[in-house]
């Protein structure tokens, strides 16, 4: 980089505009890759929270991961529940959003620590060298607690989530839990869907790609991806994990008179816990 290019960088990154959130200035465009900007993320991470402390309780010495963690939405509120004695593990495949989580967060709670995964990827990660398929998460077997991930799924292609499912297969305890949204479909919430549009993304999925997938834009198929029942049922079975609790319907179809949050919701278990 020339000295001029890395001035006016240096210059730009000072001037960033951010936005105070629990404490901490955070840059605003990092902000929207999480997943929204500054108006909804208060509200998206107390919402986040409730959820959590209704269907995967988190206690203070409990070993935590979450996947697609952004810039700390949810680990922010976290470091006011999780001990010395427990940990979060945040991981993300935007670059910038990860080492400002190190700079800022970890710095003050060495045990919250963020990992970078240089993975491919359409919309966030372009540029990215490896695939989903390559990476390990960076952790013990049989050591997790709890793992959530937020509106991830929704952005992955079924080989993909299958290989993440049995990471998490991996690491999770046998008491662990996994909080894991989606859009989960059949005809009748596709015609539903297509008939309200109730989301800014409009999220219709006209597109069938497979039998049990469909996405939004097939110029960007990454941008939205549903699966039927059945798809999420073969990726569970495949990574030897259960649903814990019946599926959470989301709202984002308009097809549930009581919608439990805004995607679907799984609530999942290693299948050899399961009670018969």
């Amino acid at each position: 980089m020339a000295i001029k290019d890395a001035a006016r960088w240096l210059f730009f990154r000072r001037r960033e505009r951010s936005t105070h959130h629990s404490g901490y200035d955070i840059p605003t465009r990092l902000m929207n890759l999480t997943g929204s900007g500054p108006e909804t993320f208060d509200a998206i991470s107390d919402w986040h929270m409730r959820s959590l402390a209704e269907h995967t309780p988190i206690a203070k010495d409990h070993y935590v991961l979450e996947m697609g963690c952004g810039i700390g939405r949810d680990a922010i509120p976290l470091t006011n529940i999780i001990g010395p004695n427990g940990s979060y593990l945040g991981i993300d495949i935007v670059r910038d959003s990860i080492k400002w989580c190190q700079q800022h967060i970890s710095t003050k709670h060495p045990n919250f620590r963020f990992v970078y995964f240089d993975i491919k990827d359409q919309l966030h990660n372009p540029a990215g060298k490896r695939t989903t398929t390559e990476m390990t998460l960076p952790t013990a077997d049989g050591s997790i607690d709890r793992i959530f991930l937020w509106s991830v799924f929704t952005h992955m292609a079924e080989v993909d989530i299958t290989h993440y499912l049995r990471e998490f297969a991996r690491v999770l305890k046998p008491t662990g839990l996994i909080l894991a949204t989606w859009f989960i479909v059949d005809q009748e919430i596709l015609a539903k869907a297509r008939t309200v549009d109730l989301t800014p993304f409009h999220l219709r999925f006209e597109h069938q790609v497979e039998q049990d997938c469909y996405v939004n834009d097939l110029a960007k198929p990454m941008g939205a991806v549903a699966y039927t029942k059945a798809a999420v049922s073969r990726m569970l079975e495949a990574a030897n994990l259960a649903l814990s609790v019946e599926v959470l319907p989301g709202s984002w179809s308009g097809f549930y008179s009581e919608p439990k949050g805004a995607q679907d919701t799984t609530i999942l278990q290693l299948r050899s816990t399961i009670k018969q």
